[in-house]
């Protein structure tokens, strides 16, 4: 199956590719930014410039992660995404955790005399950030290994070597939030874990090229699934919603009813579980997985609640603390509706649905958006172009580079 073939059958892939570059280039006009008076050149995504911080935040690992995956991924189209890439990479080592110097301090922030330090002395790691880092290493190696002097691999299986060591709970094999969950001494955190972290793509790479670790990525795989499908007899057996976070009650993970990290819909769909359809359908795409009964269901909810129309997805949809589906956010909000694109190229049947919200995402303009609304919509626009490509794919990337059409 083409999964994106209503796409290309519509709009032709060369005027897909045009609609990715030019958002791309709009993108990284608007975000990437360079350290000033450092020297080793390194670069940024300014992730708050839409919505400014009372700290002064510049950045987060979890958009240097999403840098990380973008720019080798648009190499093929961009002449600067190799050296960009570097320098992004410069940044995040320069920024290692207080716990683990293999893993990215989560948070930096500008000072009044312009300096970008880390947010607080001692600052910890975020483990989607990590992940998304650890792959992007993976790309460059599959793209630029043979070429560079960065070993590109060694830099991935020290991060994934990180991963495993710091960020898995080793008695439920589960994803931790970060290093700090094994770092403090408080136990609160230890049961918790986040629901958009579930990257089932991801960790089957790395199962391939972290082989000291392959059968350990494999346990923690399995905890996932089994996680999900548990959930899947729960509150979301007919919608397929993930909660933002599980924590562990009398021996199984749920989603909770109480704030447990972030705010009061800790145990809805919400800010951090609406990256789930896209996460969850990677698998799918890319590593010849069959379609799960959680991607199903949600397919089938999410077009009967909003009545076949996009416009209609809300930002926020009520779990474990109100009716399972019910919806309590507005819509018109990116961040919730790129990820459908992606689920939505995983069966047959949802070529209309497709179509329409790739329209919905090329109306709203860049500026009108979050730096999450936009770079979702970018992740979403590379798979639904057919422009994504994985550390094992057996694409000819040699070809891929030789096609460089923007200079921004």
């Amino acid at each position: 199956m083409i999964y994106n073939k209503a796409l290309v059958n519509l709009y032709t892939q060369e005027k897909l590719n045009d609609a990715l570059i030019y958002f791309y280039s709009l993108w990284k006009k608007r975000y990437l930014r360079t350290v000033e008076n450092v020297p080793i050149k390194m670069e940024y995504l300014f992730y708050a410039l839409d919505q400014p911080t009372t700290n002064n935040a510049v950045t987060v690992s979890e958009a240097m992660g999403y840098a990380m995956v973008i720019f080798p991924l648009m190499s093929r189209f961009d002449a600067e995404a190799k050296d960009t890439f570097t320098n992004i990479y410069n940044y995040i080592k320069n920024y290692p955790s207080v716990f683990n110097k293999n893993l990215m301090a989560w948070q930096q922030i500008k000072t009044a005399d312009g300096k970008i330090v880390n947010a607080e002395k001692q600052t910890d790691s975020a483990t989607d950030g990590d992940m998304d880092i650890s792959y992007g290493l993976l790309l460059a190696q599959k793209l630029w290994g043979a070429i560079d002097k960065i070993n590109y691999r060694q830099e991935a299986i020290n991060r994934i070597n990180a991963l495993m060591d710091s960020c898995v709970d080793k008695t439920d094999y589960t994803l931790t939030l970060g290093d700090w969950v094994q770092g403090i001494p408080s136990t609160t955190f230890k049961g918790v874990t986040r629901s958009s972290d579930f990257m089932l793509h991801h960790l089957i790479e790395f199962s391939k090229v972290n082989t000291q670790n392959a059968d350990r990525w494999k346990r923690v795989i399995g905890r996932i699934v089994s996680i999900i499908d548990d959930q899947m007899t729960r509150e979301s057996k007919n919608t397929g919603l993930m909660p933002d976070f599980f924590i562990k009650s009398d021996g199984i993970f749920i989603a909770p009813k109480t704030k447990i990290l972030e705010s009061p819909h800790d145990g809805d769909y919400f800010t951090n579980s609406c990256r789930t359809p896209w996460r969850y359908s990677m698998p799918i795409l890319f590593n010849n997985s069959q379609v799960t009964n959680q991607i199903s269901t949600l397919n089938k909810w999410i077009r009967q609640t909003t009545a076949q129309n996009p416009k209609n997805i809300k930002s926020g949809y009520y779990i474990a603390n109100g009716t399972p589906g019910a919806s309590f956010g507005e819509t018109n909000n990116l961040a919730f509706i790129a990820p459908f694109l992606v689920s939505s190229l995983t069966q047959e049947g949802n070529d209309k649905w497709t179509l329409d919200i790739w329209n919905t995402l090329m109306e709203k303009p860049i500026e009108k958006c979050t730096f999450y609304e936009n770079t979702l919509k970018l992740m979403a626009m590379i798979i639904a172009t057919g422009n994504w490509f994985t550390p094992s794919s057996t694409d000819n990337l040699l070809k891929r580079q030789c096609q460089y059409r923007i200079y921004v």
